[in-house]
């Protein structure tokens, strides 16, 4: 059998079990949509900056490219003397060495800067070629690729001149090292139009490392980094993968969703993270395109995104544990005092039922407990003064008032037990009440016990009628 005791901690236990589920858990999912929000919106907040300062640089080309082009066509002085005079190529070439050159060194990671006219105007060699080794200050004059070697098709030696002319405007080249000056290059070129003739491209080639290294230096939590693909998911810098890697594709197609993102014209941004897997490592990232269409990705391992979450998470338990191990004392504490006077009401009711009336109830509270203990003490006291008035009924006589034969009889049980006992320390004295002795001596004590009766109501016959002469 259970008692009060266990069944009032089970029903408090099961109750703080419940309420503290319910609020740990809300709180806790609460907590993790904040903590993931803000780890979403930490590492979006980083990748813009990041990609800002990459678009600064980038945009910085471009303008400088077509302040280039520009000036190139307000000093253009038509394509009939660009055909008709051999010299006029090589004069308008070198008028425009000194801004291009001046541009380039103006221009944060410029190596290159070059200005070549269609081999369809004039000679395949036309124009200028101006670079600077890895590591030099000053720019040197290179002899321009002669065009007409290249078939239009060879994108390796020609395609920056003939995709800008087919696009016909601005593009961006992919990386490529450029063995004549030792340098990873990323290459801004736009073709030069002058009334509906295309007359050549200039451009800024620009050391990629550059770029690399404000992408290498991006670091995120404890082990996160940046990397960059191209708009097609290829892989244009990545600090363990190698240049040119299709993402789709690789290692067994584990960034084949992620890849199918990169494609998109989708970015990431406010609380928004992208999952995918890299070798068997869950990560989020964020990414952003750039000016020059390559994506910018900022990337994570979930452990440690979410390593604050889980953090928090543990000391919202412990929190939790602590608060109930508490609520579990103090209820262990409010159970005691409560089942106490119970206890003492079963101690007292045994004993009654046992024939002791001598219980002593020690609960006064000012609660139903202590109105039970109140009527059991005045049902004690009942029981007390019934028995008291039932021993009078057995043991003594209703018209005198003095002890019966049973009381009689009872006292003489015990003088006999006690000289059984060999205790015989009593007296014994016998009185002649109204010759009731005679009485019962001659006819016996039933007669003896009507002729009490009988005398009784003479005599109180007589009372009233000296009552009522007087």
């Amino acid at each position: 059998m259970k008692s009060i005791k266990t069944k009032v901690m089970t029903l408090v236990l099961l109750c703080l079990l419940l309420s503290s589920a319910a609020i740990g858990g809300t709180g806790i999912i609460k907590t993790y949509h904040v903590v993931t929000a803000d780890a979403a919106q930490a590492m979006n907040l980083l990748c813009t900056v990041r990609a800002e300062k990459l678009n600064r640089i980038l945009s910085e080309i471009m303008l400088s490219t077509e302040t280039l082009k520009n000036y190139a066509l307000a000093e253009f002085e038509g394509v009939e003397k660009l055909q008709e005079d051999a010299s006029y190529a090589k004069a308008f070439s070198d008028k425009l060495v000194g801004p291009a050159v001046s541009t380039a060194e103006n221009t944060q990671g410029a190596v290159a800067v070059y200005l070549r006219f269609s081999p369809e105007l004039t000679d395949s060699q036309s124009g200028f070629f101006y670079s600077r080794e890895r590591g030099g200050s000053d720019f040197e004059k290179q002899i321009p690729t002669d065009l007409s070697v290249y078939d239009k098709t060879d994108t390796e030696h020609v395609g920056w001149f003939y995709h800008a002319k087919e696009n016909g405007k601005g593009i961006w080249m992919d990386p490529y090292f450029n063995k004549n000056i030792g340098v990873q290059m990323i290459s801004y070129v736009i073709p030069i139009y002058k009334d509906g003739y295309f007359l050549g491209v200039v451009g800024l080639d620009i050391n990629f490392e550059y770029l690399q290294e404000i992408v290498s230096e991006t670091t995120v939590y404890r082990t996160g980094y940046a990397f960059l693909t191209s708009d097609t998911a290829k892989v244009v810098y990545h600090k363990d993968i190698s240049n040119g890697t299709d993402l789709e594709t690789y290692n067994n197609g584990e960034f084949q969703d992620f890849a199918g993102l990169l494609k998109q014209e989708q970015e990431s941004s406010g609380d928004t993270l992208y999952s995918y897997i890299y070798n068997g490592v869950p990560k989020n990232a964020s990414f952003l395109s750039l000016v020059n269409g390559m994506k910018f990705v900022l990337t994570a391992p979930v452990s440690e995104i979410e390593e604050n979450l889980n953090q928090l998470i543990k000391q919202v338990i412990i929190q939790m544990l602590f608060i109930l191990a508490v609520a579990v004392c103090i209820s262990i504490c409010v159970t005691r005092k409560l089942v106490k006077p119970l206890i003492e009401l079963n101690t007292a009711a045994q004993k009654i039922a046992n024939g002791d009336l001598d219980v002593l109830l020690t609960c006064h509270s000012h609660d139903e407990i202590g109105t039970l203990s109140e009527s059991f003490r005045q049902t004690v006291a009942h029981l007390k003064h019934y028995i008291d008035y039932i021993n009078n009924l057995a043991y003594r006589d209703l018209l005198t008032g003095v002890k019966n034969r049973t009381a009689y009889l009872e006292a003489g049980t015990k003088m006999d037990e006690m000289i059984r006992l060999k205790k015989p320390e009593f007296a014994l004295a016998v009185f002649d009440v109204n010759n009731l002795k005679a009485v019962n001596d001659a006819l016996g004590h039933e007669f003896g016990d009507v002729f009490k009766r009988a005398d009784s109501i003479m005599y109180e016959n007589k009372t009233e009628k000296k009552k009522a002469k007087s």
